[in-house]
């Protein structure tokens, strides 16, 4: 018998699965940021990504970029490309507004800046275990291209936030767009870190401060 040939149907349909479960909730469930953070997220993408490594795939954690390697060129890098993130979300904000003009977002005056960085960690290590360390490394694996799995897996991860598009930030105009394009930027950028070092370390610090900017300035 020949060599059963693997595909990336069994990735792309587990991130289906996800992305219609994250979708239901986001529309009949209306929680506090808390509960879709350190609840949510890490039931509805941690989950079914961990269980599928160490069930189906036989892997070890640190096939998802959990690991101790390259912990401090990656610890030094996401805090330096941070910095460039959040002067692109001030920028950003200039576009939008004609100035600069900070606005925070309700959840920042709700939690206040602590606990608001404490939920944006929660956020990047959910989004950026399922989007990097399982989507982009897997079609990487498959596809022997990084340009291919960081286009692919970043258009994944902007999809996976059309639900809160749609259910409450309903952003219009140049918000939208601005949302799509940063987005994909973030996407991309994390997945050129998590090809560089393997680690999931630079690509959560990143979108921590990429989160962190949307909440101060747009």
């Amino acid at each position: 018998m020949g060599k059963k040939k693997t595909t990336l149907e069994p990735v792309y349909r587990l991130w289906g699965w996800i992305l219609l479960a994250w979708s239901l909730y986001r529309y009949f469930l209306k929680l506090p940021e808390w509960v879709d953070e350190f609840i949510a997220k890490p039931l509805v993408f941690v989950g079914p990504v961990l269980w599928y490594v160490i069930k189906k795939e036989k892997k070890r954690l640190e096939s998802l970029g959990l690991t101790t390697k390259n912990f401090f060129p990656s610890l030094y890098t996401g805090i330096g490309l941070g910095f460039l993130f959040a002067i692109e979300g001030i920028a950003a904000n200039a576009i939008k507004y004609g100035k600069l003009n900070i606005v925070p977002i309700d959840a920042l005056q709700q939690y206040g800046l602590v606990t608001l960085l404490v939920l944006s960690v929660a956020t990047a290590f959910s989004e950026e275990l399922l989007s990097r360390g399982f989507l982009f490394n897997r079609i990487l694996e498959k596809k022997k291209s990084f340009l291919f799995a960081a286009f692919i897996s970043t258009i994944l991860f902007v999809l996976l936030h059309v639900p809160i598009l749609v259910t409450s930030l309903k952003f219009q105009g140049m918000t939208l767009v601005l949302f799509f394009v940063t987005d994909f930027v973030l996407g991309f950028a994390t997945s050129v870190l998590f090809y560089r070092f393997r680690s999931l370390v630079a690509p959560i610090l990143v979108h921590v401060f990429w989160n962190m900017t949307v909440a101060l300035y747009l």
